[in-house]
């Protein structure tokens, strides 16, 4: 997918600088919230609104965006009704995914770049039943600008399924083992 070059305000720039890791990154892609600020895609990572609140009025620093590698989003939505972009980000098992409602009037290049990056980001994915057809969803995912990069797995119970229920962990992280061995990873 290709996107034409923008020029974004100089304080995005900055901020996404700022908490860029490693290499310079270049905004592919950009959305300015209901609420002023910004949210922000690169090669390597998404630039959400910080858990901090900012004034509407406030320019965007690297302290009011924090960077999420795309293979820490488990999935987002577009709920046309409310004019939210819901993002979703990957936690350890047995937590709830972290949530991010961002409002905007439409997503357009920003929702498309959320949409493949994240695609982009999964190496394997793989349902595994456990009791009946409800089992776990085994995910690799690995950050889209490195093929070098190491890859994060996760695994997302099916609704009706516990951690806490006996040998459902144990039954998870065997189904995750085999995965790994199957794909040499």
């Amino acid at each position: 997918m290709r996107f034409r070059r923008s020029t974004w305000p100089r304080e995005l720039s900055d901020a996404v600088g700022g908490s860029a890791t490693g290499r310079k990154e270049s905004i592919l892609a950009a959305a300015q919230l209901a609420d002023g600020n910004w949210v922000a895609g690169t090669r390597a990572a998404v630039y959400l609104p910080a858990d901090t609140p900012t004034e509407a009025d406030a320019k965007p620093t690297k302290d009011s965006v924090r960077r999420v590698g795309w293979e820490q989003i488990e999935r987002a939505g577009w709920d046309s009704e409310a004019s939210v972009l819901h993002v979703y980000e990957t936690t350890a098992f047995g937590t709830p995914l972290r949530a991010t409602d961002l409002k905007l009037t439409d997503p357009g290049r920003f929702g498309q770049l959320l949409r493949e990056r994240v695609d982009a980001s999964i190496v394997v994915q793989r349902h595994v039943p456990l009791a009946g057809k409800r089992g776990v969803r085994i995910v690799g995912r690995r950050n889209p600008a490195s093929t070098e990069a190491p890859i994060a797995w996760n695994f997302v119970l099916d609704k009706g399924l516990e951690p806490a229920q006996p040998g459902i962990v144990d039954a998870a992280e065997a189904a995750l083992a085999a995965v790994r061995e199957e794909f040499g990873l």
